[in-house]
């Protein structure tokens, strides 16, 4: 079944493993590290997901690639799917977007299109928000 309608679905999640590997760079001004990381998403966006990051930071900003691998429930189907996304911040001020792999969708989530917001409020909660479209 395809559907070209674009949905907003979105879930919170919290990080339940953060392992980085520090790594360095000659004349690299800034901290860098590889980092492995587990979620758990809970809302309409539900299941886990397993990221590889690599991360770069200093007094002044920082800034991270990923690939995310994830496998659960979005909008009631099942499947699993993978995210490159990406994140810079410089003093208070953040952003991070990204977009799901094409055919990267298994099962219920075949032929998954679209993009990804990441955010984090002020207390700390991290979000999710994709703008997906189901078709084939």
């Amino acid at each position: 079944m395809t559907d070209s309608t674009e949905h907003i679905i979105s879930g919170d999640f919290e990080i339940s493993d953060w392992s980085p590997e520090p790594y360095s760079v000659p004349g690299s001004s800034s901290e860098l590290s590889r980092v492995s990381a587990t979620k758990v998403f809970t809302g309409d966006l539900a299941g886990t997901s397993f990221a590889e990051l690599l991360m770069a930071g200093n007094d002044f900003g920082a800034g991270y690639v990923a690939s995310e691998v994830f496998t659960g429930s979005i909008g009631g189907r099942v499947g699993t799917m993978i995210v490159q996304h990406w994140g810079i911040a410089e003093g208070t001020a953040a952003a991070s977007s990204g977009h799901i792999i094409p055919g990267s969708g298994t099962e219920g989530l075949t032929g998954i299109s679209g993009k990804a917001v990441y955010s984090q409020d002020v207390a700390g909660q991290h979000h999710l928000e994709l703008k997906v479209t189901f078709g084939a």
